[in-house]
């Protein structure tokens, strides 16, 4: 696991001419990611060197930058949207994963949960597929324009082909359980998508590309 986030922060330059390592930043990132508090985190890399918990979250927030799914054909997208609570409020997480291979290829934290949203989701998800998949979703009614005006074909499935989104949906709410679900009061909607760019980023990377 570490090896490969290793490479990613290497061949991506996120950290160039600074004063810790590379390696403890790899290490800080990996116990961060599989649960441990920034504070955890901070306590056990300090038998390395030092560092502040608060550079540990500035290093996640960073990883967003490794998250680039590549345009190729993909034949099967399961898309999906689930509540999550930012600075008190309900909000919605988007995801699209491609079906075969179980990459997380878009996620999107957005205030609302309507067909413009899931309009401009989609568009983006297309952005990263050679012609036109086909897009396994729910019965929720914000998909059915969104799909139609898009031209892209479409499923519904409660259950079976959608199972990749909904998988990874728990895995994302089991990490941050230790938020109770929330982010801090005084995060922004900016900083949250970054956080959910950073994991989904080490997802691909350990999960997917890693094996």
């Amino acid at each position: 696991m570490l090896h490969h986030i290793l490479n990613a922060l290497r061949n991506k330059n996120l950290f160039l001419r600074e004063r810790k390592s590379i390696q403890l930043k790899a290490l800080s990132l990996l116990l961060y990611h599989l649960g441990l508090s920034l504070r955890h985190t901070s306590a056990i890399t300090r038998f390395i060197d030092s560092v502040s918990h608060e550079s540990i979250r500035k290093w996640y927030a960073r990883c967003r930058g490794i998250f680039s799914s590549q345009k190729k054909e993909r034949l099967y997208i399961a898309i999906d949207e689930t509540k999550i609570k930012v600075r008190g409020r309900e909000m919605f997480l988007w995801a699209a994963i491609d079906i075969s291979s179980w990459e997380v290829i878009s996620v999107w934290v957005s205030q609302g949960r309507s067909g413009f949203e899931a309009y401009n989701f989609i568009k983006d998800v297309l952005r990263k597929c050679d012609g036109r998949p086909t897009i396994y979703v729910d019965r929720g009614p914000w998909y059915r324009w969104a799909l139609t005006r898009l031209g892209v074909p479409y499923r519904y499935s409660k259950f079976g082909p959608r199972n990749p989104v909904e998988q990874w949906f728990g895995i994302f709410k089991h990490r941050i359980a230790r938020f109770y679900r929330r982010w801090p009061h005084n995060a922004s909607l900016k900083a949250v998508n970054d956080w959910v760019k950073a994991f989904t980023s080490l997802y691909n990377l350990l999960k997917v590309g890693g094996g």
